[in-house]
């Protein structure tokens, strides 16, 4: 509805009148068009002309107080998972922040087109093909599309910002799993491509390394998850290094949710150590001779029920995890550390209370006593009182006498995530203090859930190496095995 001058109480004009499932509005930068969000369809309305609409066809999604592309928005379409044609409906209509920081759509100069993007998923062949996300300049009044970007299949390509409301030039980034991405511009007129940027990897011991992606299975249930392991660059196959898994479980109701869930993953991202923090690639472990594996440690269960198999799922994916690393010559199963952050922390813990070969582990950011957050955490919806057996079952804090290898943990003092409050780490320390374990903790003042200062994360490497070469890498002297 526009209020008219003088602004009485009669001076109305009504622009448009959704259905039940009318959602929101989004302008143009000239207020000449609105889009609306109305059961389930964008349409485009003139405002000096409310009787022209245009709807914007079959997929297109406009997002709610987001913007950007199909990949960023929170919009998107694109072909059936896995779909190999260039054929897509639907994307995300793209916006940019207004002068007030309200979200506006970009139209063409002409008033006739926008953009809408998305990104093509692999679906079930993500192992083998990389997203693809793409973007098509749409006349609304016509409903004609050109493809205006269409990233390869062997690299990650982006868009990242238009230099005019045309879109007749853009910038757009590109990487692969060997390339370091850098920003180029394209010219949609003449075709012609040029580099912006020559970025620096800073980290070639990270991504220079041997990467391996594989298959395990539960001998119990048959369930296949995915491994990641990283070796160093200069690793000779038949030298079993020391190793450390780094984990973050996440919860399932069936295999088959948790095979969708990969469905997302960019094989062809660049293994890059963040130039401004370097020290927050966790892969830094290989610099050090170290195996870093990255298992997924799925925890499958009825829906709302996941956790009440949350003990006995972890101890089975450790351990065929395990084998698994072993029997591939990649690490000594006498030289092996785990870890995680948060959620992985309280995991890391777990573990090294419910199966011993373990010999250091790293817990930062954790909550050790489930009773500490009574009314539900992760997936968990149940409180402490409707699922007691399961909140006590993984409370590693119970099992402190069972702890198995030499813990580290660091916590931040302004942690303020509701469910990992520093009183657990400071608790859980003083339980192994009393019993006799080998353990630290580290508190870092002014700090959040995550550390961010660069002071930080340099400390934190360097308690976390000399941890792990004392108690893992060398222990008692013991140097790197080679199979016969």
């Amino acid at each position: 509805m526009n209020w008219l001058p003088p602004f009485g109480a009669t001076d109305t004009k009504v622009l448009y009148e959704g259905g039940p499932q009318f959602s929101g509005i989004t302008y143009s930068a000239d207020s000449k068009t609105m889009f609306v969000n109305d059961s389930g369809s964008v349409i485009a309305v003139r405002t000096d002309d409310p009787s022209k609409r245009y709807n914007l066809g079959r997929g297109v999604s406009l997002a709610g107080g987001g913007g950007g592309f199909g990949g960023r928005g929170g919009g998107g379409g694109g072909a059936a998972a896995g779909a190999a044609d260039t054929t897509v409906t639907g994307g995300a209509v793209a916006t940019r922040p207004g002068p007030n920081g309200e979200q506006r759509v970009v139209v063409s100069t002409d008033g006739k087109s926008v953009v809408v993007s998305g990104t093509r998923a692999p679906g079930a062949r993500w192992n083998t093909l990389g997203p693809r996300p793409w973007a098509e300049k749409l006349n609304f009044e016509t409903g004609a599309r050109t493809r205006i970007f269409d990233a390869p299949g062997d690299s990650y390509q982006e868009l990242v910002a238009p230099l005019d409301d045309d879109y007749s030039k853009f910038i757009y980034t590109s990487e692969s799993s060997k390339v370091i991405a850098d920003a180029w511009m394209k010219d949609v007129t003449t075709g012609a491509t040029k580099k912006l940027t020559n970025n620096v990897d800073v980290g070639p011991e990270v991504s220079g390394a041997q990467s391996k992606r594989f298959q395990v299975t539960r001998p119990r249930d048959g369930y296949k998850f995915w491994v990641d392991v990283t070796l160093p660059r200069d690793w000779k196959a038949g030298t079993r290094l020391p190793g450390i898994i780094w984990f973050y479980p996440r919860e399932y109701a069936t295999e088959t949710a948790y095979d969708r869930s990969k469905y997302g993953t960019n094989i062809n991202k660049f293994p890059e150590v963040p130039s401004l923090r370097p020290a927050s690639a966790t892969k830094m472990w290989v610099s050090q001779g170290y195996a870093y594996i990255e298992p997924d440690i799925p925890i499958f269960g009825d829906s709302g029920r996941m956790n009440d198999n949350y003990t006995r799922d972890l101890k089975e994916n450790l351990d065929a995890v395990l084998d698994a690393v072993v029997d591939l010559g990649y690490v000594d199963r006498d030289r092996m550390g785990i870890g995680g952050h948060s959620y992985g922390a309280f995991s890391t813990v777990n573990a090294m209370t419910l199966v011993p070969y373990f010999k250091a582990g790293i817990a930062g950011d954790g909550m050790y006593n489930r009773t500490l957050t009574p009314f539900g955490f992760q997936s968990e919806r149940r409180n402490f009182f409707e699922a007691q057996n399961t909140y006590l079952d993984m409370s590693p804090y119970l099992r402190a006498d069972k702890m198995a290898g030499a813990l580290l943990m660091y916590h931040a003092t302004e942690d303020q995530n509701q469910g990992t409050a520093p009183i657990s780490s400071i608790r859980m320390m003083a339980a192994l203090q009393g019993l006799g374990k080998p353990a630290a903790l580290y508190m870092y003042p002014y700090e959040d859930h995550s550390v961010a200062t660069y002071a930080s994360d340099l400390d934190l490497w360097a308690r976390w190496f000399a941890w792990f070469d004392v108690h893992v890498k060398n222990p008692k002297g013991k140097a790197a095995v080679v199979v016969p």
